[in-house]
């Protein structure tokens, strides 16, 4: 990324840190001094606590095989901020980006405006000069008074639904449901994978906007599924394509169940008049790519991450790390997490499957990240001994220097993810 670029995104994180609290007024004056670009595309608008960025890399994935025009929006990044917005599968080029983030920052309704207001309007900017048709966008945060609310999409959809971000969205799972269906708007059908109270308040808010509700379990069955270190196998049954036979290179029971969604709302898509050949739905399940989730690093083997950002994320890392990928516990772990997430519970998780491992504690560049001697203190009241280190990079050098032959797993925090990428490989790049 050119220095330039690199200059004016930092000004841009740098208003974040001036503004506090959500809401869409400011969105809204932005995009309308922009020319309103949010209304000529039609859109997938996806909510959700965990599987929410996997299940908008497939829908994209699959919209892209079947010949349309398909933008991407999401957060955050892992190593380069151009990751967040992909056209037809490429990021933006650094001149482009760096030119409208200038012409932003100088209307007067870009004045003062945070990192995701900011971030939001460019990327519906992009998709509109780029005569996106079908841009699939993910939250940020909540959903009710997120930033990218500000759009009517053709189909709403939410994931399963956990307590995060309790601070802002409510501690509760009725509390954090309620917020991220905070995104449906009457006539809108609504895709649910939420099951138990949370599946009970999206039908709640659905019926109140008269809104079709979708369970993603009884739209699309699945049969034969085979989850391995390699991807899942499976049979999807799904109007109006019947029976498929698909394969899912993203990995563990979680990444299955993100499909199921997806195909869902894909489904509904198809419903609604939007050509999707059965073909397009195979090669664009079997081509999704997400990084950082569940995978191996490229240059060392050995190491395996995870963005396992809070408990439910934590509990269903452990569960894969055992059922899905077959592994012996990890030799060593190293976890780093932000201040706002529940730490003492994912460490409890993480070990619970790895009681005998090393653990290494860090932290990540993150102005909001958790102290290692913070975790360290966590970690000694769970009787799980913790080594610190610095920053990522040096804890995984020590990690993969005590683990021997042995796997290292690194997981609480995708901005660890990305650090780890920059330091070793794996970066997701310029194509999707």
């Amino acid at each position: 990324m050119s220095a330039r670029l690199q200059g004016a995104l930092e000004a841009l994180y740098g208003l974040e840190r001036h503004k506090s609290g959500l809401g869409l007024d400011g969105s809204r004056r932005l995009l309308e001094a922009l020319g309103s670009p949010e209304r000529r595309f039609r859109a997938v608008h996806v909510a959700g606590t965990n599987g929410k960025g996997s299940v908008c890399a497939l829908v994209e994935r699959v919209l892209r095989a079947a010949g349309r025009s398909t933008g991407l929006f999401t957060s955050p990044h892992l190593v380069d901020f151009r990751e967040r917005i992909r056209i037809r599968g490429r990021w933006a080029s650094e001149d482009e980006l760096e030119a409208r983030l200038e012409h932003i920052q100088g209307l007067p309704e870009g004045r003062g405006r945070t990192f995701f207001e900011v971030t939001t309007a460019l990327g519906f900017d992009r998709f509109a000069a780029h005569a996106v048709e079908w841009p699939v966008v993910e939250v940020g945060l909540g959903g009710r008074l997120d930033c990218t609310n500000v759009i009517t999409p053709e189909v709403a959809v939410i994931t399963g639904v956990g307590l995060d971000h309790t601070e802002i969205l409510g501690d509760t799972l009725e509390a954090v449901a309620r917020e991220k269906a905070g995104i449906v708007k009457p006539g809108v059908p609504v895709i649910s994978g939420a099951a138990g109270a949370p599946a009970a308040v999206i039908e709640e808010v659905a019926r109140e906007k008269g809104s079709p509700l979708v369970a993603a379990a009884a739209r699309v069955k699945l049969r034969e599924c085979r989850v391995g270190p390699g991807g899942t196998r499976f049979e999807a049954e799904a109007a109006p394509w019947g029976t498929l036979a698909l394969s899912l290179g993203l990995r563990g029971r979680l990444q299955l169940e993100n499909a199921q969604v997806a195909i869902a709302a894909l489904s509904v898509l198809a419903e609604r008049g939007l050509e999707i050949p059965a073909g397009a739905v195979r090669e664009g399940i079997a081509a999704a790519a997400w990084p950082g989730r569940l995978e191996p690093c490229p240059t060392e083997p050995r190491l395996w991450w995870d963005g396992a950002h809070n408990p439910q994320g934590a509990e269903r890392l452990a569960r894969a790390w055992v059922e899905d990928l077959g592994f012996e516990p990890p030799e060593a772990v190293v976890f780093a997490v932000s201040r706002d997430k529940d730490a003492a519970a994912m460490l409890q998780t993480l070990a619970r499957l790895a009681p005998r491992a090393r653990l290494l504690v860090t932290r990540t560049r993150s102005e909001r990240a958790l102290a290692p001697a913070a975790l360290g203190e966590r970690a000694a009241e769970l009787g799980w001994p913790a080594e610190s280190e610095p920053d990522v990079a040096r804890a995984l050098e020590r990690a993969l220097g005590r683990a021997g032959r042995g796997k290292v797993l690194l997981a609480g925090s995708l901005f660890a993810v990305g650090e780890a990428m920059e330091a070793l490989g794996g970066a997701p790049g310029e194509w999707l």
